[in-house]
């Protein structure tokens, strides 16, 4: 395939509430759309939404790379433009999947045929200012069909303590608890942390420390495996060599993975296959992601995935930017068989640029 026409969007997207997390609360995702035609009218779309502390990557200068591309892109083969974009994943491998996802799709990848509408258990944010409203919202999210929740701390070591215990309490043994600290706690901190809590109920600690610190991440886990209580790195992985470090130094009982860093539906499959490989195991999700990242990654997961997903981002936002949205059903995603297409009237509502780029023009 020749790639004919490149669309590049930057959206604001609205969320319904803000999303509190340790770096701060968030109120609408800064996305990038790639949207590519071929030659022969195939068509695919991709998605970058970044957001700081989950990657290095800022809105301005994606969407500088990412129209600097797609002006460049059209009348050039698609198997070029893959290996460019798995080149550039090692600086930008949220603006390289955007592009790669979208070539990914116009060759109608095999993970995303579904034959028929398979279902994507997914977990659900536990949120509530004390357990009254804990309670309130654990029983709405069971009644819809929830068994995984997950609750955010890396705020304050005795109050996040508190507020774990408040919804183990809440909760009593009728779901998964993930606590998700996106990087909150010094060393001694979250050590302090798994010293204070019950690790009855809890599935996993996620990514206490910062990313880079694996100093930090051996310590918690060698204190987290005496209490139980099994750790996740999430932020810290980016690509293999990461999966494989977190084995060597036993910094990781669970591995977070999302399309997003992986650059491409291959490269994040082979992901998984290798973190199983190590002992370790995987989850796959991005809560921080539209409907087309979202929809990509339950694609993947009805295939190598059997815990919750976390493809949840798009339940955040105030709209979906597919002409269907996607259904959630008893806590799960229904992927559709008919492959989704992207509701440009959404597009436009939410964008704050766009660049397009036509092979003629090109020449």
């Amino acid at each position: 395939m020749k790639i004919e026409h490149v669309d590049i969007w930057r959206l604001e997207i609205p969320l319904t509430t803000p999303y509190r997390l340790a770096f701060g609360p968030v109120t609408h995702y800064d996305t990038i759309i790639v949207d590519i035609i071929g030659d022969d009218g195939e068509r695919g779309f991709g998605e970058a939404t970044l957001l700081t502390g989950y990657t290095d990557e800022t809105i301005d200068d994606g969407y500088a790379l990412a129209t600097q591309i797609g002006s460049e892109l059209p009348g050039s083969a698609s198997a070029t433009a893959r290996a460019r974009m798995r080149a550039l994943g090692a600086r930008a491998p949220f603006v390289a999947t955007a592009f790669h996802t979208a070539l990914d799709m116009t060759a109608m990848h095999p993970v995303l045929r579904q034959r028929d509408a398979r279902r994507v258990p997914m977990l659900a944010l536990l949120q509530g200012n004390d357990e009254a409203e804990l309670r309130d919202n654990f029983e709405r999210l069971f009644a819809d069909g929830y068994r995984t929740v997950k609750v955010k701390v890396g705020f304050d070591v005795d109050g996040d303590a508190r507020h774990i215990a408040a919804v183990q309490r809440v909760v009593s043994g009728r779901a998964a608890i993930r606590i998700d600290a996106n990087q909150g706690y010094t060393t001694d901190n979250a050590i302090a942390l798994v010293r204070q809590v019950d690790p009855a109920g809890i599935e996993l600690f996620e990514q206490p420390c910062a990313a880079g610190d694996w100093d930090a991440h051996r310590a918690v886990a060698i204190e987290a495996a005496l209490r139980d209580l099994p750790l996740m790195l999430d932020e810290s992985i980016y690509d293999i060599a990461d999966i494989e470090r977190a084995a060597d130094e036993r910094a990781s009982a669970f591995i977070k993975v999302k399309l997003m860093k992986f650059v491409g539906i291959d490269a994040l499959s082979a992901a998984i296959a290798r973190i199983r490989s190590l002992g370790m195991q995987p989850v796959l999700g991005n809560g921080v992601a539209t409907d087309l990242g979202c929809w990509m990654e339950a694609c993947v997961a009805t295939s190598c995935i059997d815990n919750a997903g976390e493809m949840n981002g798009f339940l955040k936002a105030r709209e979906m930017l597919f002409t269907e949205p996607l259904v959630v059903d008893k806590g799960a995603i229904v992927i559709p068989v008919e492959v989704p297409a992207l509701d440009i009237d959404a597009l436009e509502r939410f964008a704050r640029d766009r660049a397009s780029f036509r092979a003629r023009a090109a020449r």
